[in-house]
């Protein structure tokens, strides 16, 4: 009985201290996640799943906060699947400018979103 109350009052603590991860925690980080939600690509995806009913739509979440060595948030755009959080792209928004950039993992590069969009035209 004692290990059952334990191990509620365990959950309960866990439940009350967790904040969503990525989650903004001050009015420039909702800023930041709002600019990269309102990106053309993300709504068109976003709108496509609604239209075929698709209840795991994509959202920005922050990675990482600006620091002495880097002024930029690190943001991904993400599908919470539950048990599992699918990562697609990588964005890092300039902590003073807000100026957004592209960044492709895959070749460590940053670039801007015209560069961006240009690249996946000609694809």
């Amino acid at each position: 009985m004692k290990i059952l109350i334990l191990t509620g009052f365990i959950l309960l603590c866990n439940c009350a201290c967790a904040q969503e991860y990525g989650a903004a925690t001050n009015a420039t980080e909702r800023k930041v996640l709002r600019l990269i939600n309102a990106l053309p690509e993300v709504q068109r995806e976003n709108k496509f799943r609604k239209a075929h009913k698709n209840p795991h739509l994509l959202k920005a979440l922050i990675q990482s906060t600006p620091t002495k060595e880097k002024n930029y948030y690190e943001v991904s755009i993400s599908e919470d699947l539950g048990f599992q959080l699918r990562t697609y792209e990588w964005y890092e928004v300039d902590a003073k400018t807000f100026a957004i950039r592209y960044w492709d993992i895959a070749s460590d590069k940053t670039m801007s979103l015209r560069e961006k969009r240009r690249l996946q035209r000609s694809q």
